[in-house]
């Protein structure tokens, strides 16, 4: 008898929160949904304020490209998990702006432009989409894991580089370097790792966001924000499409092609990952299919919203696995917060006056998370000397242009462009992987596939509360 109700009980726990398609009661819907968004917003926030920091954008620039990320963010995730039409996976999966993009972003528009870099976003997303109909099963080939590695580990150092340069007040800014910026940047750092080591379920998860909440606060009782820009934002309003038009510059548009097909490689990664923490199984061909077109088609439409092209948000697999509610009718009420907040223009100016230390201070330990994630793909994969050689060259040509600015002025756009960075990186190795003798032109067996997916899933579940 005492057998048999330990194991009703452990029966009971294995069953405890929603399946992936079960439908929470109203309350628990909300609740559910609501640390979702939280999550969300958090995985929204850092492109729209890298790229306005480095361009040197004001508040209210600042404050529509917030708008458009949180508007796109929140329409992208809930189609994606909700389903309309022949869009979405019907999976509990969430959409945010690409890191991936904000590197290239800096340097494409101040030469072409928001509207330039716009339209090449929009470009490549429709590129992505056709390749990956016509090569989805050479895709792994031409970009195998330790690709994706090293794309991850130089976009690890540039963005660490760019959240230093934030917590010491911002390039450019008249107080770089002046200690009250770096002691309010550690700070928040410190409430960030302190949550992240010691908090429990969603705290955990939303270490980051809370962190800067506690910075945010801190540096409005030392008076170093003004809300001026807040008090004249109206309280609803739609984010404006193409606000600072749209053209299609080549050069531009095979740059971020380019780096577009890296996130599809991702995509098809994290569909997995979502569906084997949700329901202990790989994706099937169908949601693949649709997640990697619904990525298509809302980077797209982001491009069309001032946004960067959206990816899948990893963290919330993360929170998924603490919380065991895996209903995509809450990551999609999620979607739907999110979108709330996008049409709130009066918050997203709350967002833009974060000062620079804070928002620095909150998403360092994040960036160092990207890094440290692409060295560990790098360590997991073959180790030959052929591999050796092309991330040798492949990681010295991207972090090498990156480092010196100034080395290909003399040369045109495109090439320093295409050298600098993420897309020096992914193209360099690309491109060795591809004419280096002793290349495997096998399509990749599935029972790789399954256990690259079921390390992804654990890796996701474990560590993406601190990552995007």
């Amino acid at each position: 008898m005492k057998e048999e109700k330990q194991g009703r009980k452990e029966k009971k726990a294995v069953k405890r929160g929603y399946g992936m398609n079960e439908r929470p009661h109203a309350g628990e819907l909300g609740a559910f949904g609501l640390q979702h968004a939280l999550i969300i917003l958090f995985q929204t926030l850092p492109a729209p304020l890298l790229i306005a920091g480095g361009l040197g954008l004001g508040p209210g620039e600042t404050s529509i490209l917030i708008a458009s990320a949180l508007f796109v963010s929140g329409i992208c995730t809930f189609i994606q998990s909700y389903g309309v039409g022949p869009l979405g996976a019907r999976i509990p999966m969430v959409m945010v702006g690409s890191f991936v993009f904000i590197a290239p972003a800096l340097l494409i528009i101040p030469e072409a432009g928001f509207g330039g870099y716009m339209g090449a976003c929009i470009v490549a997303a429709v590129i992505c989409g056709v390749v990956f109909v016509l090569f989805s099963d050479w895709l792994k080939v031409i970009f195998p894991s330790f690709v994706s590695g090293a794309v991850l580990l130089v976009l690890g150092t540039g963005l660490i580089g760019n959240a230093l340069a934030n917590c010491a007040g911002g390039s450019g800014a008249a107080s770089f370097g002046e200690p009250v910026n770096l002691v309010l940047a550690g700070v928040t750092f410190l409430v960030v790792l302190i949550l992240s080591v010691f908090g429990k379920g969603f705290v955990k998860g939303a270490a980051p966001l809370i962190g800067m909440a506690a910075g945010f606060a801190i540096s409005v009782a030392m008076g170093m924000v003004d809300f001026s820009s807040v008090s004249e934002a109206a309280w609803i309003g739609l984010p404006q499409p193409l606000h600072w038009g749209i053209s299609f510059p080549i050069d531009a548009c095979v740059v971020i092609t380019l780096v577009a097909v890296c996130g599809v490689v991702e995509i098809l990664g994290t569909t997995s990952a979502t569906t084997t923490v949700a329901e202990n199984r790989l994706a099937t061909p169908g949601e693949t299919r649709r997640t990697v077109l619904t990525q298509s088609v809302t980077s797209v439409f982001a491009g069309l919203f001032n946004a960067v092209p959206t990816i899948s948000g990893s963290a919330n697999i993360g929170l998924m696995g603490i919380t065991r509610v895996f209903s995509r009718y809450a990551v999609a009420v999620a979607g739907g917060i999110v979108l709330l907040m996008g049409l709130c223009p009066k918050l997203s100016a709350v967002f833009s006056v974060i000062p620079n230390p804070v928002f620095g201070g909150a998403v360092i330990m994040m960036f160092g998370t990207i890094l440290v994630n692409g060295m560990k793909i790098i360590m997991e994969s073959e180790q030959t000397a052929r591999t050796q050689t092309i991330l040798a060259v492949a990681l010295a040509v991207g972090i090498g242009f990156n480092s010196v600015a100034g080395a290909l002025d003399q040369f045109p756009f495109w090439v320093s462009t295409m050298l600098c960075g993420v897309p020096g990186t992914a193209f360099v190795a690309v491109i060795l992987n591809v004419l280096l003798p002793g290349r495997n032109l096998k399509r990749p067996d599935p029972a790789d596939a399954g256990a690259e997916t079921h390390a992804a899933a654990e890796t996701a579940e474990e560590e993406a509360p601190l990552g995007a």
